[in-house]
């Protein structure tokens, strides 16, 4: 009895729960260690075969036979502003002028001819020279050639398409002043070099006084085989384009273009001074800062040129992280290195909502005072900075043109004849120290001249506190009252 008391005990007692182990941790998510970078691979640029047409005119070729297409330019060694203030436009004038007739052919027959060849003409002249070039298939370069032949050596200048031309051009001046970003760059030549160089700019009546007599002389003044390069690029060699060029500029006489003395830098103003143009009721203000900072051939250009693109020169720089993904004044804003015959220039730009113009201005100038304080540039930002400018650069050889536009460049600007064939030892030189120092030493965050084009009666107050000076002018530059 008492056993089977105890069974029935035991039966009706409560079970334990089971043991339920815990499942092991999941194992951590697989992240791949990211790929070791390869190692730097040897670059040459690609090499220019030179020669001389019978007239002793050079010629430089750059050989690309990956495509059957042929580029063609002749450069000339003169000046747009070369001319009297009341002629402004001239060289530009004539050299638009010279595809509107030229031999037996007028405007329509040309833009017809070119089109069955199914090539390209360009005519242009700027601040440091001028061009004529032809693009086309290689089986088409000697008919197109007949083509430039004429439109270089023979121009008709037809006084009715100068009519028609002249009244393209001033309209384009009304566009120009109506603009906001056109006018910021036409006024930051104006505020920098008043009238002369870059500052000489075509005007309403300037236009009107250029006659057709004044630039088929301008014409022989310039464009003679003295002052002349002839730089090919594509599918095809020397050996086979000297034939086709002497046999249409081989005789090529007339003069050489006599050169004014070459622009001197202008001078930054005493303190931070925005030239501001009213634009009443525009959302955002058209911002630009402007200085001259030495010469390309200065032995610290390849430092200030990284130390740039750290500061403001790609995505990743100082100054746009600042403006635009920290504070949200802008969609972009950059700072560029260029040169000229006046030496190397650095800018900055952005469009900036216009009640954040003041306190982006604020902002730019605490970058730039940081970098040369409280945070000077690391030995990342400069490596970061030196790879945007070694690592793209092969690239820029993909097209002949490159090549032969840096040709140019060490002609027209008095570069060393290994401007090219020394860049990546140049850029891959300087240390952080060095970069720190090239721009410390070049940018004056208290001298600089901004151009503000925006609306004035929101921006001027809050930019005079900040202790600029402001000096409104109007779309072409000129000033219009007292500061």
């Amino acid at each position: 009895m008492r056993a089977l008391l105890l069974l029935a005990l035991v039966a009706c007692a409560p079970k334990a729960p089971p043991v339920v182990e815990a499942p092991p941790p999941p194992p951590p998510p697989y992240v791949p260690a990211p790929p070791t970078p390869l190692a730097t691979r040897p670059f040459s640029p690609p090499a220019a075969t030179r020669g001389a047409l019978g007239s002793g005119v050079p010629v430089v070729v750059v050989e690309n036979h990956e495509v059957p297409l042929v580029t063609l330019r002749i450069d000339f060694l003169t000046r747009g502003a070369d001319v009297p203030l009341a002629k402004a436009g001239l060289a530009e004038a004539a050299m638009d002028m010279l595809n509107e007739g030229a031999g037996k052919r007028d405007a329509l027959q040309i833009s017809a001819e070119l089109q069955r060849l199914g090539a390209g003409l360009g005519t242009g002249a700027g601040y440091d020279g001028a061009s004529v070039s032809i693009s086309c298939l290689r089986d088409k370069l000697e008919p197109t050639l007949d083509v430039l032949a004429d439109v270089l050596l023979r121009p008709t200048f037809p006084a009715e398409e100068w009519e028609r031309r002249r009244s393209l051009w001033i309209d384009d001046l009304q566009d120009a002043r109506n603009s906001p970003g056109r006018i910021a760059s036409r006024v930051t030549d104006r505020v920098l070099w008043g009238q002369s160089y870059r500052g000489v700019e075509a005007t309403e009546a300037s236009l009107r006084a250029i006659t057709v007599k004044e630039m088929k002389a301008w014409h022989a003044a310039n464009l003679g085989p003295g002052g002349a390069t002839i730089q090919v690029g594509g599918d095809v060699t020397l050996a086979e384009v000297l034939p086709m060029l002497d046999a249409r500029f081989g005789g090529w006489k007339g003069k050489t273009a006599k050169l004014g003395a070459p622009p001197t830098a202008p001078v930054p103003p005493p303190q931070n001074t925005v030239w501001l143009v009213d634009k009443p009721g525009v959302a955002q203000s058209v911002v630009r800062a402007a200085a001259y900072v030495g010469r390309p051939t200065d032995p610290d250009f390849a430092a200030f040129t990284i130390a740039n693109n750290a500061m403001g020169g790609q995505f990743a720089s100082r100054i746009n992280l600042d403006l635009r993904e920290q504070k949200g004044y802008t969609y972009g804003a950059r700072t560029s290195v260029s040169y000229d015959l006046a030496g190397t220039s650095w800018s900055f730009s952005a469009n900036i909502h216009t009640e954040k113009t003041a306190p982006a201005l604020e902002a730019l100038l605490q970058q730039l005072r940081d970098v040369e304080g409280a945070r000077p540039l690391t030995a990342a930002e400069v490596e970061d900075a030196r790879g945007a400018s070694v690592f793209g650069w092969p690239g820029r050889f993909e097209s002949p043109d490159y090549l032969l536009g840096q040709l140019d460049a060490i002609r027209t600007y008095g570069l060393p004849e290994d401007w090219v064939a020394t860049y990546l030892t140049r850029m891959r030189a300087p240390s952080a120290a060095d970069a720190q120092k090239a721009w410390a030493d070049r940018i004056d965050p208290d001298r600089l001249a901004f151009i503000v084009v925006g609306d004035a009666a929101r921006i001027r107050p809050e930019v005079e506190k900040l202790g600029f000076v402001v000096i409104p002018v109007d779309v072409d530059g000129n000033v219009i009252g007292g500061k």
